[in-house]
């Protein structure tokens, strides 16, 4: 699992990360990855507020109708999350 890209402020953090399998991005272990990275960026406490359902993305890390639809091969899949610092 990697992390694609990791945005934020010191109240918020959003996070995408990639992997092989639709299966080790639901899994806890996706989730304590964007927490990780999260306090690492200086969030204080952070904690899921929202995330996406895994989405595939094909070579370039593009999603679309044609990766969707089976056109472009799938090369991997992503999942969105966003994280808030608490109090």
């Amino acid at each position: 699992m990697n992390i694609v890209s990791a945005e934020g402020s010191a109240t918020r953090v959003d996070i995408v990360l990639e992997g092989q399998s639709i299966e080790e991005l639901m899994s806890s272990e996706s989730a304590h990855t964007a927490i990780k990275k999260a306090s690492e960026m200086g969030l204080h406490r952070p904690g899921v507020s929202n995330s996406t359902g895994v989405y595939p993305v094909d070579a370039a890390g593009n999603t679309g109708d044609d990766v969707l639809a089976g056109k472009v091969p799938v090369a991997g899949y992503r999942r969105d999350y966003t994280l808030l610092g608490s109090i």
